[in-house]
């Protein structure tokens, strides 16, 4: 069911335009008009989707029991795929063609009877299709958080197209991604750093091939939407220094103190387009020698796995800072819940609370990254990134 059980995996998305204060009957009922059905006798399109119930993927049922949970809306985009796969036809027109010509004296197909092969085919594709042989389908859940005008999905390429065309389409507001670029903004702006924020260019830890004069330039977050998002890289490696080379535990304003520890996977990436990627998976791999190697590279992490203790409880997940992707979150166990509806109420709350101590740890960040102090944090950052590892060779 999604959220209500397990690890989540998702994103966030804004929810922009005036929407409702409260779940009422008629969000219900616009999700139920947008639901997607099955034709009965109509050729299906190669891509269908539309909301599901969420709690299994034919569900097509909206309601209070199953949809709607404190201050939160729980659903489901279904996305059907009907094709079949192209070495199928082409083998049901070598079949068909092969029976037509051994009733022909020559041995041979005619002109003619090709076009009609491939008529004879394209009728029982079409029969296949329709009679939903050749359909795929997932379910992708969706929470919608009034409160917080917040939408947490799992979407991304085409599903992520398909989620935010639908939500227009159903309720005439639009869904803004969330990524490191964005949420700068939004935090900075009101604080009256603006010009701070359009100011803000890549920090370079390491030099670059062409010397001290070269910049890194993202390559991964250069030519996407929001050019900014390399904040978010240099937002992981700010929190791995304080984890590594401090305490572990930083100050914040929102959420109070909060403990990091970078886990069991760390990715990497050169910020110069140049050396490459690195994977390491490991107990401690932010510790391990190499990592430290491919930061000297001009790498920086682009994933990793963490443990986050704040306000009482323990969150473990995977954390991709350009999109502020949160992947397999182990959200606290939940130790007194009566229902199942008690329990995912519990876990939204939950849910609500990693995001703010990230937001927290990520506004701390920015204040800093906004201010005077930034280049000495940054000289402290290179001579770090410069120490050999402890146990590793020559240190």
């Amino acid at each position: 069911m999604g959220f209500a059980s397990g690890s989540v995996t998702f994103r966030r998305y804004k929810v922009v335009g005036e929407q409702p204060k409260a779940t009422d009957g008629a969000m219900l009922e616009k999700l139920r008009g947008f639901r997607l059905q099955i034709g009965e006798f109509s050729v299906p399109e190669e891509v269908e989707y539309g909301w599901s119930g969420g709690r299994h993927v034919l569900d097509g049922e909206f309601g209070f029991e199953h949809n709607v949970f404190a201050d939160a809306m729980f659903f489901g985009l279904r996305v059907d795929t009907n094709k079949v796969p192209g070495v199928l036809k082409k083998a049901y027109e070598i079949m068909e063609a092969d029976a037509v010509a051994a009733g022909n004296p020559s041995g041979f197909i005619s002109k003619n009877q090709k076009r009609d092969v491939k008529e004879t085919v394209r009728k029982k594709v079409e029969d296949e299709l329709r009679e939903g042989k050749w359909r795929r389908s997932k379910i992708v859940p969706i929470l919608w958080d009034l409160p917080t005008a917040t939408v947490f999905c799992s979407a991304g390429g085409t599903t992520q197209e398909q989620l935010l065309e639908l939500f227009n389409r159903t309720f005439e507001l639009e869904l803004s991604p969330v990524s490191a670029g964005s949420m700068a903004l939004s935090l900075l702006e009101p604080a009256g750093h603006r010009r701070d924020y359009e100011d803000l260019r890549p920090t370079r830890f390491v030099a670059g091939t062409e010397g001290e004069g070269q910049y890194p330039d993202y390559p991964w977050t250069a030519k996407g939407a929001e050019p900014k998002d390399f904040l978010g890289n240099e937002f992981l490696l700010w929190l791995w220094h304080e984890a590594d080379a401090k305490s572990g535990v930083v100050a914040t304003e929102e959420a109070g103190d909060v403990a990091i520890v970078l886990d069991r996977s760390l990715e990497l990436e050169c910020a110069y387009g140049q050396s490459g990627k690195d994977a390491l998976k490991a107990d401690g791999a932010s510790r391990m020698p190499e990592a430290r190697d491919a930061l000297r590279s001009g790498k920086v992490p682009r994933k990793a796995a963490m443990i986050v203790n704040a306000m009482g409880h323990q969150y473990e997940m995977t954390f991709n800072p350009e999109a502020l992707f949160f992947s397999g979150a182990k959200l606290p166990e939940v130790e007194e819940a009566d229902s199942p509806r008690v329990l995912f109420e519990e876990r939204i709350a939950l849910l609500r609370d990693l995001c703010r101590t990230m937001d927290a740890l990520y506004a701390t960040f920015l204040r800093l990254r906004a201010s005077s102090s930034w280049e000495g944090q940054v000289a402290t950052m290179k001579r770090w990134i410069a120490q050999p590892m402890k146990g590793a060779t020559g240190a």
